[in-house]
């Protein structure tokens, strides 16, 4: 079959089964004996059920093989712009049987093209994304590919001593997002530039709708008697991109509030240990308060490549963010991606 038999196009009602089938059969391929079957209901809580919708491009078969996509999740960021969206890039993909057209430059490029053209007409501002070495090297060639920076990761021996939580806060486990978020949402964004907007909404999406809620811990910090909150962790205890590791997936706290932090550190700690991990890791830029605060508290700068060098790339499709701008203010953690 030759590439003008296939029909590059967005994505239509009832194309996710056959999105699926090819997904599978990449990523059982790519992961080995370790990967389950992602499922419908996962599929449809990150594209159908996210309340800013979906970006995704389809190269399609005659027979209606999915044969390439190119698929963003889209989120609201706060900048010094004002809100703006963001595309995180994910779950591209290109059947086995049609791979080796990628150096031609093939159907991966010609599917993502229409993907980054539609963003610039609807005004996306920023695409993001983690890509591994194959797009990446594709991508810088025929996508517009920025490379933003290397990933390090923050990394703590669980069996390191922790301070216990001080007095006067209360750390309490919880399975939803506290209605009170906003107001400690707006102690960080006061400290931040440009970040994902960490409301009820898109916390509520990201951790409680998603299908894979049970990897996720939800722990609040709280004053003992006005129970103002004052920290909010998510932590995946279970499992990280470093091996035997806990993953701190999302992490509100006022940059100067010590104790908070010294709170939420502390069960974060705990968890993981009773967990039976090793480690305990972070994402967060080098630059930020949170990354010196980190490291003060005994993590170690480690570079991810120990095990897969992981890089954050973006495009500016209709910013008036600029690269610096984005390597100098973007605050994020791994909750923004899907690597936690």
């Amino acid at each position: 079959m030759s590439l003008p038999d296939l029909t590059i196009r967005p994505y239509r009602p009832g194309d996710e089964e056959r999105i699926l089938e090819t997904f599978n059969l990449v990523f059982r391929e790519v992961c080995g004996p370790g990967y389950t079957d992602r499922t419908l209901e996962q599929w449809r809580w990150q594209y159908l059920q996210n309340p800013w919708g979906h970006r995704m491009s389809l190269a399609v078969a005659p027979d209606g093989t999915v044969v390439s996509q190119y698929a963003g999740v889209p989120v609201r960021a706060d900048t010094p712009y004002g809100q703006q969206t963001f595309v995180h890039c994910v779950d591209s993909m290109t059947h086995p049987a049609w791979r080796a057209g990628l150096k031609r430059p093939g159907i991966f490029v010609i599917t993502g093209l229409p993907f980054s053209a539609h963003s610039r007409r609807i005004g996306d501002a920023v695409l993001y994304g983690f890509p591994v070495d194959a797009a990446f090297r594709i991508g810088s060639r025929y996508l517009e590919y920025h490379f933003l920076r290397v990933i390090d990761f923050l990394i703590r021996d669980v069996g390191l001593p922790v301070l216990d939580p001080p007095a006067g806060l209360v750390v309490e486990r919880t399975t939803v997002i506290p209605p009170d978020i906003g107001s400690l949402y707006a102690v960080v964004r006061a400290e931040k530039r440009v970040l994902l907007r960490r409301d009820h909404q898109y916390l509520d999406w990201r951790y409680v709708q998603n299908p894979a809620r049970a990897d996720y811990e939800l722990w609040t910090a709280r004053e003992a008697g006005s129970r103002r909150l004052r920290g909010f962790l998510v932590l995946k205890p279970g499992s990280g991109l470093a091996p035997d590791a806990a993953t701190i997936a999302d992490w509100l706290a006022g940059e100067r509030d010590a104790a908070a932090a010294q709170a939420l550190l502390h069960v974060a700690t705990a968890r993981a240990a009773e967990q039976g991990r090793l480690r305990l890791m972070v994402v967060c830029p080098e630059w930020s308060a949170e990354w010196r605060a980190f490291e003060a508290a005994g993590f170690v700068r480690t570079p991810s490549a120990h095990w897969l060098e992981r890089r954050l790339v973006y495009l500016l499709t209709g910013s008036p963010l600029t690269e610096a701008g984005l390597a100098q203010d973007w605050w994020y953690m791994l909750g923004d991606s899907d690597l936690a």
